[in-house]
């Protein structure tokens, strides 16, 4: 099993040479954009490999500022706080990668 920080190491020597638009894939999270890679690696102040609430703020402004829906409606509304909620599905104050992709998916779902 791979540590979050090796994850986010991977996904940063991946990225550019995967080319502009293409997506590599994050054990726990699937595929990731440049956009996602880029947004969470800014975001992740001390290189842990998992946002804690200030760190996701970083990232949905992140996120929005590159045109990802659900971060747009989350900086609309000011909603941070209830998204970490959603997002930190164990409660331990810390998000992962996996818990950022399954809170997405479930958004755009309508759960």
């Amino acid at each position: 099993m791979m540590r979050p920080a090796s994850v986010i190491l991977l996904c940063t020597a991946l990225w550019p040479a995967a080319g502009g638009n293409a997506q590599t894939t994050v054990p726990g999270a699937g595929a990731v954009t440049p956009l996602e890679v880029q947004a969470f690696t800014r975001a992740d102040a001390n290189r842990d490999g998992l946002l804690s609430f200030a760190e996701f703020r970083v990232f949905v402004r992140q996120m929005a500022a590159g045109g990802q829906s659900t971060a747009i409606t989350i900086r609309t509304f000011g909603a941070y706080r209830l998204a970490f909620r959603r997002v930190d599905a164990d409660r331990n104050g810390l998000a992962t990668p996996g818990e950022l992709r399954r809170a997405d998916t479930g958004f755009r779902a309508g759960n």
